[in-house]
């Protein structure tokens, strides 16, 4: 594509545009769910919530799994993060429909791990990500704010052909075996 204007206009204009197709993704599925008949629950028997934008689940040391079927957008994408945060809160708002019970840590660990491959990474640097839609999306509800004396971070990547992003929030003195689990390839 040749243009007059130079590579900054353009790519501000790319980034605006992006935005408001975002914002028209996000206002059509809350259409979409303001008119789709009830269901009994979404929930599965093991506790479970998938929906076409991820899914939700206690896992078996009770911690909370949040898995994104994207990836975290590069930060400097002007309202890229929306999309996250209405994904997430949709799911907890279904699991708490369903009569799941949140937990809420007076102290917890946050551990967020992306699944991509090399070629589709648009960010390489962890800070260059939107994990904080992430945090500000789970703040007051699975913890109470998000110092650092009340929030433990972890950002990880692993090289997988699936782009994906998987979110545990658990007991922050349980991060020892979160990382452990994670060596090892548990999660």
């Amino acid at each position: 594509i040749r243009s007059s204007r130079s590579p900054s206009k353009f790519n501000t204009l790319i980034d605006s545009a992006m935005q408001q197709i975002e914002i028209a993704c996000i206002e059509m599925r809350r259409i979409a769910e303001s008119i789709r008949p009830q269901e009994k629950s979404i929930l599965s028997s093991d506790r479970s919530a998938n929906t076409i934008y991820g899914s939700i689940n206690l896992t078996d040391e009770g911690w909370l799994h949040i898995k994104l079927n994207t990836l975290l957008p590069h930060y400097k994408i002007i309202g890229g993060t929306q999309y996250i945060s209405d994904s997430i809160s949709r799911l907890l708002d279904i699991f708490v429909s369903s009569g799941v019970i949140l937990p809420c840590y007076k102290k917890a660990f946050l551990g967020i791990v992306e699944h991509c491959s090399v070629d589709c990474c648009e960010a390489f640097d962890s800070d260059n990500k939107g994990y904080k839609a992430v945090v500000n999306t789970l703040k007051g509800r699975l913890f109470e704010d998000d110092n650092q004396f009340e929030l433990s971070l972890g950002l990880f990547t692993v090289s997988d052909d699936e782009n994906c992003c998987h979110i545990y929030v658990l007991p922050v003195e349980e991060s020892a075996k979160f990382m452990w689990l994670k060596a090892e390839g548990g999660l």
